[in-house]
């Protein structure tokens, strides 16, 4: 019986999850040759092709397998890991995070982590980025999330954020009033409100506010009514709405940062595992599945 190293099924999933054989060696510390060559190695035991030749990082159907088993093993690997290594780790550490992101990723990452570290409590924080980030400016939070307009210079860890593009986000078939469009959005301050009213002021679009709330759940509930529209992050658009880039009334919104702030120096051992899952959690975001292509709108 084969058995197959660790150390290639997580060069293998950093690759994929990155997207780039450079990206993955940056961050397992490895130079791109070395990374091509663990891929070789792994391809050369399981006797199999994992990536289609000549295209930019599509798998092949038995490289798909091997990815979504590789994730588990890696996962069951890590939980034995870290618990018989850190099960005496505790600690409290503070997170800020925007509304939008309780719900994509953080109960996972959380329920991950309290299976590794269950003596490692998280205080979470949940508003608009913009209040989010000052909090932490003042100390209130050990690690916070936010989105911020995408840098045309990004010098922080590639592990601490996420590109993602914004879209449109209605009720299947709500594109009623569009000569004055309506808006549902959160307070003045956030930066899905403000990339809104910029993209449509630079369109020459009108528009008005429909309905403003500080809650994710009044957003999606207004939404769903039909009371408006609204942009999200691709990545965390819930599933039963329709989505659009862009459309020939609708401008397209352009892209955001989503990233994590910590102070280094200021780091504890409980909050350094809190950054790990939380990382792990930002890198697995995958955009939303039913996002259609440009310029047309995908019921969901």
């Amino acid at each position: 019986m084969k058995n197959i190293p660790t150390d290639l099924l997580r060069t293998f999933v950093t690759i994929k999850d990155l997207g780039g054989f450079t990206s993955a060696g940056e961050l397992l510390g490895r130079s791109q040759p070395a990374i091509s060559l663990q891929i070789k190695k792994l391809e050369s035991l399981l006797d199999t092709q994992i990536f289609v030749r000549g295209t930019s990082l599509e798998l092949t159907e038995d490289g798909e397998y091997l990815y979504h088993a590789a994730r588990q093993i890696l996962e069951v690997n890590d939980m034995v890991v870290s618990r018989l290594g850190g099960a005496n780790v505790s600690g409290k550490v503070r997170l800020g995070i925007p509304n939008d992101f309780e719900l994509a990723f953080l109960p996972k990452a959380l329920r991950n982590l309290a299976r590794t570290y269950p003596e490692i409590m998280v205080e979470v924080d949940c508003d608009i980025s913009k209040v989010i980030y000052q909090k932490y400016q003042k100390h209130v939070y050990d690690i916070c999330l936010v989105m911020e307009p995408e840098r045309v210079q990004e010098d922080r860890d590639k592990r601490d954020y996420r590109l993602d593009q914004l879209t449109w986000v209605m009720s299947p078939g709500n594109l009623a009033e569009l000569d004055l469009i309506p808006l549902v959005t959160y307070p003045q301050g956030c930066i899905y409100r403000a990339m809104l009213e910029s993209s449509l002021e630079r369109a020459d679009r009108k528009y008005r506010i429909a309905y403003t709330t500080p809650s994710l759940l009044g957003i999606m509930s207004a939404v769903e009514e039909g009371l408006g529209l609204t942009a999200m992050a691709s990545s965390v658009v819930p599933s039963h709405l329709s989505t659009a880039i862009e459309t020939k009334q609708l401008p397209s919104l352009g892209s955001v940062s989503i990233g994590l702030y910590y102070r280094e120096r200021e780091l504890s051992v409980a909050t350094r595992h809190v950054l790990d899952f939380l990382r792990a959690g930002l890198a697995n975001l995958a955009p939303h599945p039913m996002l259609g292509s440009r310029g047309h709108i995908t019921p969901t």
